[in-house]
């Protein structure tokens, strides 16, 4: 599939994403998931920042199989992964900027459809996003974990492997 395609259908599978993204944070915030039906206007315009970086987290899922190739994908993984790494360095995290350039040299080393193309790789590679908000806050409780991010990642990832028809558990 194109890149556009893809996207297409990462936006596409955002759609089923918001129902347990609306979840967790109905869930975070100590109300019931019934919440989730009665005042679904009113919770999106309370947590809209959220709910827009998981829809970008999601299409940005449905590019990360693809970033073992030269292809738009790439260009765009790999910018996003420039800034981040400029931001941490602004910041002075040179750790964890030295330990994302690390990782973003892997791609590099695999051929097309291999590993990134894989269930595993889609669990594993959003995975740190669960940490990430809890790293910032300092508070490490199952409540400031990024289960929305992951999800959304997870879901984007997903859907690239399963349109492209070619996901196995290696």
């Amino acid at each position: 599939m194109k890149f556009s395609q893809h996207v297409g259908v990462g936006a596409a599978t955002y759609i089923i994403v918001l129902v347990p993204v609306f979840a967790w944070i109905l869930y975070r915030q100590g109300l019931p998931v019934s919440e989730l039906w009665a005042n679904k206007q009113e919770i999106f315009m309370q947590n809209w920042l959220e709910v827009g970086i998981c829809f970008l987290l999601c299409l940005i899922g449905a590019m990360i199989p693809d970033v073992d190739i030269k292809s738009k994908s790439q260009m765009v993984v790999y910018a996003l992964l420039a800034i981040i790494n400029l931001v941490l360095l602004i910041l002075r995290h040179y750790k964890a900027s030295a330990i994302l350039g690390f990782v973003a040299m892997f791609p590099m080393l695999t051929k097309h459809r291999s590993q990134f193309h894989s269930y595993i790789a889609a669990v594993l590679i959003p995975a740190p996003l669960l940490f990430i908000p809890a790293f910032f806050t300092g508070e490490f409780d199952y409540l400031n974990l990024g289960v929305t991010y992951y999800i959304s990642m997870l879901a984007g990832y997903m859907s690239h492997i399963i349109v492209d028809g070619e996901g196995d558990w290696r």
